[in-house]
């Protein structure tokens, strides 16, 4: 696992711990103190895993003298089980599961995404390349193409030769000939950007929270790209949003900008460090608002559409005119 994986596993763990109420107080990464809800005090061995551990590896975990808390992405069944028999603590990422005592803290929660239609190694290169052709200024050389979507030159060459049927080069470079079909095919096959997601609640309006998180994110370097509803509303206003998605290069805690955890369902506020890193690359093809840093109109256009409020098709129309009318000018 590589330690930007292992840094924001462990900073998600670490806030999963506080929304399950179980608060950190003493210690550091390697050994913890927990205080649970009921006031007792829990002293754990912390254990990063990238992959479940062998029935080897989990027989010695289970003969330490001290309780070992056990943090991965995903777990499998029998380590749950093992976990809600009180022989290990366990926090896993997805689902969001926080089990310590034997008590599971947290509901698990996985909200499936509604295009996650690509498993295994996402080809987010080419997806971004799609976005820039949609995006762009006029025709593109490969070197302004590779800038644009955030990767190589090569890749780019090695992509360009499967999107025949959306794009055509002349003699100043490529361009998108249809990027409503571009468009179309991004919505129907671009899975979002996956990842990590916390959730959050807060009191104010949408725009006063987008706006706030995006300024709390940055004082933190974590680089803040705010999407959905709350990005719509800059690029294409239609509706009231109520709901914004900020995309993250790293977790934050946002309990100090005046959030508090939520449930997916209760949040107003929903925070994700993306697997797809490309999203910064795309971003900076459109002009920002003044007042908060957007995810790329597409990726905007998509995460609306993911939506459940009653009037997301009509939102969702009003941003599409917008990109293809661009494109068109």
């Amino acid at each position: 696992m590589k330690q930007m994986e292992q840094d924001l596993i462990l900073s998600q763990a670490m806030l999963l711990l506080r929304e399950a109420d179980v608060r950190i107080t003493g210690g550091n990464l390697d050994a913890l103190s927990l205080t649970l809800p009921d006031s007792r005090v829990r002293e754990v061995k912390v254990q990063l895993a990238s992959t479940p551990p062998t029935p080897s590896k989990l027989r010695a975990i289970l003969e330490r003298e001290t309780q070992t808390l056990i943090v991965m992405f995903r777990p499998t069944e029998r380590l749950t089980e093992t976990a809600l028999q009180d022989k290990i603590d366990l926090v896993t990422i997805a689902p969001v599961s926080v089990i310590i005592g034997g008590v599971q803290r947290l509901e698990p929660r996985h909200k499936p995404e509604a295009a996650e239609k690509t498993r295994g190694r996402a080809p987010w290169g080419r997806w971004a390349l799609l976005r820039a052709l949609a995006l762009a200024d006029g025709p593109q050389t490969q070197q302004e193409l590779a800038s644009a979507a955030g990767i190589s030159q090569p890749a780019v060459n090695k992509h360009l030769k499967t999107l025949e049927s959306f794009v055509d080069r002349d003699q100043r470079g490529w361009h998108a000939h249809d990027v409503d079909a571009i468009v179309t095919w991004l919505l129907d096959n671009y899975p979002g950007p996956r990842g990590v997601t916390s959730y959050w609640y807060g009191l104010e309006s949408t725009a006063e929270q987008a706006k706030t998180a995006a300024e709390y994110a940055t004082e933190l370097g974590a680089s803040p790209l705010v999407s959905g509803d709350a990005a719509a509303d800059y690029y294409a206003p239609w509706r009231l949003p109520d709901s914004a998605i900020v995309y993250l290069l790293e977790a934050v805690d946002f309990t100090d900008a005046g959030f508090a955890p939520a449930s997916p369902e209760e949040a107003t506020l929903i925070t994700t460090v993306p697997e797809d890193f490309t999203l910064w690359a795309t971003a900076s093809l459109v002009h920002h608002s003044e007042v908060i840093p957007l995810a790329d109109p597409l990726i905007t256009l998509r995460d609306v559409m993911v939506g459940d409020a009653v009037d997301i098709q009509e939102a969702a129309d009003q941003l599409r005119k917008v990109i293809v009318a661009k494109a068109a000018r």
